[in-house]
């Protein structure tokens, strides 16, 4: 058995989920704890901060703060790993779970990896792998279509229950997001017929399940199709990964785009046939779509998409539309304005600073000094369109001073992970259930400091993406609802809600600024301790993408050119606020190789204690 592992390493260093995500950029410890309840929190609140009964701001639409459902209708393997981890047990419809394993059945029977040989192939990076998306894993089970929609079956009916959707209305949100693939109202014939391996089984059914939860207890469900024929970026959570990233395979494709707009209307329709509409309030026309697009076929797909909408669904559905990853492209000062025509729609950007390694090695006052920066402001030094929730959606561009009345921004994906990269961690994940049959850091726990860094950090986005002072902003949603094991514990919404690192979201006429301060007063008060940040992987040991510079002053001196402006002036010069352009070149290539050394040399000496893998 010893030499049949070894035969099989698994080396997954090319699979990156992070590819999912990297382009999400807007810049275009295993310490046990005893388990933390939300009223540990109590009194973090400052003196001066103002009472919910004092926050009386009146937005002139009701603020949308949600979760998304991700993983579930559509199975993202860093979310689910052990669903990827097929054997050959899987495949002849003998089902068998691991420890652990958060959409198993009561009472499951656990694997016999010693029994069940895995099913692992070449992916399209060349290695030997696990299944890594959908397309791969329902390929896996060859002609055994059967045990395969068993496996979707298990993942439909125990991943999402009853008692999630209640934790999510009782955090305090009013909206969940729920990703759809592109084949959920086909029929397995149909699929087949047409050549593709995806697995239909009862997704439609789990969808009305959660529609029914929702009306009952009280949530607003925003639906979006995430996944396209050709794939509208090679990203895994299209349904399919690529070796190359782009969104050309799906635009320049009249088909694929002709598909795309025919299953917006067939939801759509759906939805309006079986009555949703009082719970199926807004509906998203594609997910991510990469920023290579056509641009003339992208805008008249989003054109074309909003009127199917609004013509099945009714002329107050809300609509949302991805970015391209160039938020700033938007902002024309024509598109989408008219109120008449265009009240209730979003342009949907995602932010995460967890994919490059130049923000895996910041300090928590720089994430958050990034949260208030980078992605607020539009960066005018940059060639591309700006990024920053800011950049979007005025009527007067380039001043940016009256907020659209028609379409307004939405951050539709954001989370706290800030330091562990969630491919490279993936990998030591599927080689542990390899090897052991246990996904590492399964119960793996957040020490108390780090949840209060989290907590301000949560605190932070909240406040910068609803850009309450712009009046531009509207709504956001965290990613994603819960996750399986701890590896990956800080994009795990209800963890953070039992724990309380995501703090109990304001009802929907009071600004997050009016509970938590400014963005800026949140980074003051955050303990600059980067002994809490462990950077996976060791930058040394392992090249990963380094995303753009950090040339920002205010998260390069860890906020201290706005905390203390007269003391950085004297020792710096004058602060610029957007970049700090030439003069500070040199500056920013010391400070952050300083910051570099002093952090690889603290995670040495501090790194995380492993933790044995336990069922």
């Amino acid at each position: 058995q010893a030499s049949r592992r070894r035969k099989y390493p698994c080396r997954l260093s090319n699979c990156s989920v992070e590819q999912n995500l990297t382009w999400s950029i807007s810049m275009d410890s295993d310490i046990p704890t005893t388990n933390m309840k939300s009223d540990q929190f109590e009194g973090v609140r400052r003196l001066g901060d103002p009472t919910l009964e004092e926050s009386t701001t009146v937005p002139s639409r009701p603020w949308v703060r949600g979760v998304n459902i991700g993983g579930w209708l559509i199975m993202e393997r860093y979310i689910t790993p052990y669903t990827f981890a097929v054997t050959s047990c899987h495949v002849r419809g003998d089902l068998c779970w691991y420890p652990g394993q958060v959409n198993a059945p009561p009472n499951a029977e656990l694997c016999d990896i010693y029994r069940c040989e895995p099913i692992l192939e070449e992916n399209v990076f060349g290695t030997i792998d696990y299944p890594m998306d959908e397309y791969t894993l329902w390929k896996s089970f060859g002609e055994n279509v059967e045990a395969a929609e068993n496996w979707l079956k298990y993942h439909l009916e125990n991943f999402i229950t009853e008692e999630d959707i209640i934790a999510v209305k009782k955090s305090g949100a009013t909206h969940v997001r729920i990703p759809l693939p592109h084949w959920i109202l086909q029929t397995q014939e149909e699929v087949d017929a047409s050549g593709q391996v995806w697995i239909v089984g009862d997704r439609w059914e789990a969808f009305r399940r959660v529609v029914k939860w929702s009306r009952t207890h009280g949530l607003e469900v925003w639906p979006d199709i995430h996944t396209a024929r050709g794939s509208q970026n090679g990203f895994d959570n299209s349904g399919r990964q690529y070796e190359a990233i782009s969104c050309r395979r799906w635009s320049d494709n009249s088909t694929h785009v002709e598909e795309s707009l025919d299953v917006v209307r067939q939801v759509t329709q759906a939805i309006a046939d079986e009555n949703m509409q009082d719970v199926v309030t807004g509906f998203g026309l594609l997910n991510e779509p990469f920023k290579d697009c056509d641009l003339d076929v992208y805008f008249e797909f989003v054109e074309q998409g909003f009127e199917i909408v609004r013509e099945n669904l009714g002329r107050n559905a809300h609509v949302y539309v991805s970015d391209l990853f160039q938020p700033g492209l938007f902002n024309t000062g024509s598109w989408w304005l008219d109120p008449a025509k265009y009240h209730g729609t979003y342009l949907d950007t995602h932010y995460y600073q967890v994919f490059a390694e130049t923000t895996r090695a910041i300090s928590p006052r720089q994430h958050i000094a990034l949260t208030c920066q980078t992605e607020y402001h539009e960066n005018r030094n940059s060639k591309e369109p700006a990024g920053g929730v800011a950049a979007c959606c005025f009527q007067d561009p380039p001043r940016n001073t009256i907020p659209s009345a028609g379409v307004r921004h939405m951050v539709g994906e954001w989370s706290v992970a800030v330091d562990t990269l969630p491919g490279d961690k993936l990998n030591a994940i599927m080689e542990s259930i390899l090897e052991t049959g246990v996904a590492v850091d399964l119960k793996r726990q957040i020490p108390l400091q780090r949840q209060h860094f989290l907590r301000n950090f949560a605190e932070a986005q909240m406040v910068t993406y609803e850009m309450a002072d712009k009046g531009a902003g509207g709504a956001w949603f965290f990613w994603t609802v819960k996750m399986e094991g701890g590896a990956f514990a800080e994009w795990d919404y209800l963890r953070g809600v039992r724990e309380g690192w995501i703090p109990k979201i304001p009802p929907p006429n009071v600004t997050s600024t009016s509970l938590y301060g400014t963005c800026y007063e949140i980074m003051a008060r955050t303990d600059d301790n980067g002994t809490i940040i462990h950077e996976y992987p060791d930058p040394e040991e392992v090249k990963t993408w380094g995303g753009p510079p950090l040339d920002d002053d205010v998260v390069i001196s860890h906020g201290q050119s706005i905390l203390d402006p007269e003391e950085y002036r004297e020792e710096h010069g004058p602060v610029n606020s957007s970049n700090i352009g030439i003069w500070g070149a040199g500056l920013v290539a010391f400070l952050f190789a300083a910051i570099s050394i002093w952090r690889r040399w603290s995670r040495r000496k501090i790194g995380y204690e492993a933790v044995p893998p336990s069922a």
